[in-house]
């Protein structure tokens, strides 16, 4: 049916069964004149008029103070059952007391009139500030975590707004917010009318006998609202990211002509994230992105999320992308054991390459930006993991990326006029791969070792490397410059071969690493990051430095950047916060020239100060684009295939760790400390505060969580309740880089990992014991378990403590799966065959899981006269492997 009305046309399609009552405008039932009385308050002025009725200023003679007085519409009011129900919502409202939320005093009757008494608020509300236009991030960014303080006390007691919109938020002169009528939608439309607010979009209530209740101001409803769903906090969740986005702004994320045109838009539109303005920090970006997804099961799942990330916000901005990322995907989640396994939720699977990007076209008056999407060869998937995945040639006539199939990662090249990419034969293994300066030469790191391979010919061999090398570049024609480890500095070798030499050193005391090089035009000098151990996973702090060839000479060129990258125009490209930004830089004087300039929003950086980003000669720039931070989903995997997601936003979850009843997962995140989630309450409780807390164990019968600090120098392993009772209590202290792998069933001692850097071996981790004593603050020296110049890591413990399952990667290609007898012997057996990390032993001793790329394996072992081991046996693909964040999946030690 189609209507017409002074707010303009709507039209309604509606189900048989469906009852409707559409409002525009506020039906008023009182005027009431200064000095009128209802009880004990006496008006003093009318304030205003809105859906529920009109407001007035009224003096409380009793305590001699103003308040707010809403008179009730006589639908409310004349309506027995509606005032009834009003009643008892209004006396759970009343209970809220929270500073950011107006408090409700209580209802009074008199003269047949009934109003709701509340505390005055005095300012103007958040739309008469938006009117004057968009507010600066520095004013929006505290009155949302304010407004989210206000949403999060509520939710704590069970308490839906169900309205949240700018012209129910009160901002005071001192700055301080007052969310207005919590819960008083649902308290006043309990049967079937509603009104709308004149002032804005309407109010709506469509009630539908079984698809549940509309609810809520059109412009600020949720997808779920406006399908007559019933709503819950993920609703308000919703409003508060569509009310943060018109603070920045200016104007709504979803518009329409008409209600139902704007109804249509929240459904089906996606949020237009290019209006925000560039000096929005990315987090908040994400943060709008995450409330405002339609999905109720993919939205931030708490309120109290947003209240933290307000609380500090990063200063790294982010502007409207030139060229639009591919849309992210998310894989399926693969099902066979049963064991919890972070699933990637957010990954583009594609490279766009653009003529030198809109912001050099704007400089240059050149041709307009082209862009277009390489995607890899069907069946192969492009994996975000630690190292760069994308090169372009000098001429900026080919791409070259890394791309993974059934498992095994290959070289792939493009030339740009061709629709197919080529695989090089003989390039298994292959990560960051980089073109020579003349274009002729791919090198790239495979199977630890740095190789280079022709376009046409066999792969050449340089020399050997660690598993876990930090970057690559061509110095010139002649040499290359990489980074042999996460811990090292860089390196520089023929580009025949040969015995490579040291170019820089990182300072130990300062925790310092270098990486990710980039050479300078002529082989003059090279730029690298500098990054610290005590940041990992955080490159916002880091620095970019330049170290001269000839001289050793070193000096700093950007602070608060990573992962510089020169082009011929006379400008560096670096990441910051997920943006890629551009600076002039003077290649002779090795300094920049010019102001910072952002460039292209949401380019990848993977974790470790690296980003997916080349740029050929002739200006043709190659990224992945995609969110800053990789996000993953949690699933349950049963051995009949069937995958459960458990209830926790998509998020970077790392170091799993089920309890041993298992009813509750641990994890750290990124700079957020140690989780805890409880699976039967669905609720998730933060346990430390600190942004170094990381590596999450349980002790034996699940009372208590020790993890690490390592916030200092040195590395702290402390314990606290699991249920947060206590404070954090310190049991060891080492001085090396240390992460938690196990802490044995008496709690006297735990298996740990170090990181190692000698003057005769290179950076590499080694597994050791160490003693746990409550209170111990001295520094201690771990007990060497496995020791040798390989990287041995990811320790598991058989259930009776005799076996060690763990990998190395001393074979010099890969890392495999071995398991050591600890009981004294000297018994050691390798398990995995073709690859393997992260081993985990079923509660019974009886089998061995792990990961080998994307896989998971599962292998037959016999404990009962020594030890004996079966065949590996695939289960499934689909495991996350990023390899720098911690383990991805875990096995209930519970049922295995």
């Amino acid at each position: 049916m189609a209507h017409r009305s002074s707010l303009g046309d709507y039209s309604l399609v509606l189900d048989r069964s469906t009852r409707f009552t559409l409002r525009f405008g506020p039906l008023l039932p009182h005027t009431l004149a200064p000095g009128a009385r209802i009880g004990p308050y006496e008006i003093v002025s009318a304030l205003g008029a809105g859906g529920m009725g009109e407001v007035y200023r009224a003096r409380d003679g009793k305590l001699n103070r103003d308040v707010a007085i809403k008179v009730l519409l006589p639908s409310v009011a004349n309506d027995p059952d509606r005032l009834a129900r009003f009643s008892r919502e209004a006396q759970v409202l009343a209970s809220l007391n929270h500073p950011n939320i107006a408090h409700i005093h209580g209802i009074e009757e008199s003269n047949g009139i009934t109003a709701l008494v509340m505390e005055l608020v005095e300012g103007e509300d958040l739309s008469q500030r938006i009117a004057r236009g968009a507010i600066p991030p520095d004013e929006a960014l505290p009155i949302a975590r304010q407004i989210a303080e206000a949403l999060e006390a509520a939710h704590d007691q069970g308490i839906i707004h169900r309205d949240l919109k700018p012209a129910n938020i009160k901002v005071r002169a001192d700055g301080m917010v007052k969310v207005l009528d919590f819960g008083l939608a649902k308290a006043l439309d309990p049967a079937g009318t509603s009104s709308a607010d004149a002032a804005m979009s309407p109010t709506l209530s469509i009630h539908a006998t079984q698809a549940g209740i509309i609810l809520g101001t059109a412009a600020y409803m949720s997808p779920e609202q406006a399908r007559g769903k019933p709503a819950d906090r993920r609703a308000d969740i919703w409003a508060f990211g569509a009310v943060l986005y018109e603070m920045l702004t200016g104007r709504r994320p979803f518009e329409g002509d008409t209600v139902p045109d704007l109804i249509a838009a929240v459904i089906k539109e996606r949020v237009p994230l290019e209006h925000l303005p560039p000096d929005v920090p990315y987090e908040v970006r994400t943060l709008i992105s995450r409330c405002l997804e339609k999905d109720p099961r993919q939205r931030l799942r708490d309120i109290g999320e947003a209240r933290i990330l307000l609380a500090q916000p990063s200063s790294a901005p982010t502007v409207p992308a030139s060229a639009a990322p591919a849309a992210a995907t998310r894989r399926s989640p693969p099902a066979v054991i049963r064991g919890f396994v972070a699933l990637s939720a957010a990954l583009a699977l594609s490279l766009a390459a653009t003529a030198w990007l809109a912001w050099r076209a704007s400089r240059t008056g050149s041709a307009p930006v082209a862009v277009f999407e390489i995607a890899p060869p069907d069946g192969a998937e492009l994996n975000a993991s630690f190292t760069p995945k994308v090169t372009v040639s000098p001429d900026g006539s080919m791409v070259a990326f890394t791309a993974a199939a059934n498992g095994e990662s290959h070289l792939y090249v493009r030339r740009r006029d061709s629709v197919t990419a080529r695989q090089l034969p003989g390039t298994e293994d292959a990560r960051h791969p980089v073109f020579s300066p003349n274009g002729t030469w791919i090198a790239f790191f495979a199977a630890n070792a740095l190789k280079k391979v022709p376009l046409e010919g066999p792969v050449v061999l340089l020399t050997k490397v660690n598993n876990d090398a930090r970057g690559l570049a061509w110095a010139d024609g002649a040499s290359l410059v990489y980074a042999p480890g996460a811990g090292s500095g860089l390196m520089q070798i023929s580009a025949d071969g040969g015995e490579p030499k040291s170019l820089t050193v990182p300072d130990p005391a300062k925790g310092q690493t270098h990486r990710w090089p980039c050479a300078v035009p002529g082989g003059k000098a090279v730029l690298y990051t500098v990054g610290q151990t005590n940041t990992q996973n955080n490159y916002n702090l880091s620095a970019i430095e330049a170290v001269t060839l000839a001289t050793g000479e070193r000096r700093t060129v950007l602070q608060g950047a990573s992962m510089a990258v020169y082009v011929t125009a006379g400008h560096l490209l670096f990441t910051r916060g997920g943006t890629l930004h551009a600076v002039p830089f003077d290649a002779e004087r090795l300094a920049t020239t010019g102001a910072v300039v952002p460039v292209v929003q949401d380019v990848m950086d993977v974790g470790t100060g690296a980003a997916h980003v080349s740029v050929g000669g002739d200006g043709t720039l190659a990224y992945i684009p995609g969110t800053r931070n990789i996000l993953h989903l949690i699933a349950w995997l049963d051995a009949d295939g069937t995958a459960r997601p458990v209830d926790l936003a998509p998020a970077q979850y790392n170091d799993l760790k089920i309890s041993p009843d298992g009813a509750r997962v641990a994890f750290s995140q990124q700079g957020r400390g140690v989780w805890v989630y409880d699976l039967q309450r669905k609720s998730v409780t933060r346990l430390t505060p600190g942004q170094h807390d990381i590596t999450p164990a349980w002790s034996a019968d699940g009372r208590t969580l020790y993890y690490v600090d390592r916030s200092g120098g040195n590395t702290r392993f402390l314990r606290k309740p699991a249920d947060g009772s206590r404070g954090p209590e310190p049991v060891a202290v080492i001085k090396h880089r240390g992460f938690l792998s196990e802490v044995l069933a008496d709690g006297a001692a735990a298996i740990i990992n170090v990181s190692v850097r000698t003057e005769n071996t290179d950076p590499h981790t080694d597994i050791a014991r160490i003693r746990l004593a409550p209170g111990n603050t001295d520094t201690i020296t771990p007990t060497n378990i496995e020791a040798t110049q390989a990287a041995e890591s990811a320790a598991d413990v058989s259930p009776d403590e005799r076996w060690m399952a763990y990998q190395s990667d001393e074979n010099g290609t890969r890392s495999e799966v071995y398991v050591r007898d600890l009981s004294g012997s000297g018994g050691r057996w390798q398990i995995s065959n073709a690859g393997g990390e992260e081993p985990y032993w079923s509660p019974d001793a009886r089998r061995l899981y792990y990961r080998n790329d994307d896989a998971l394996y599962a292998v037959a072992v016999d404990t009962r006269n020594g030890f004996s081991a079966g065949a590996p046996q695939l289960l499934f693909r689909g495991v996350d492997n990023t390899r720098n964040d911690g383990p991805r999946y875990t096995v209930d030690p519970k049922t295995g």
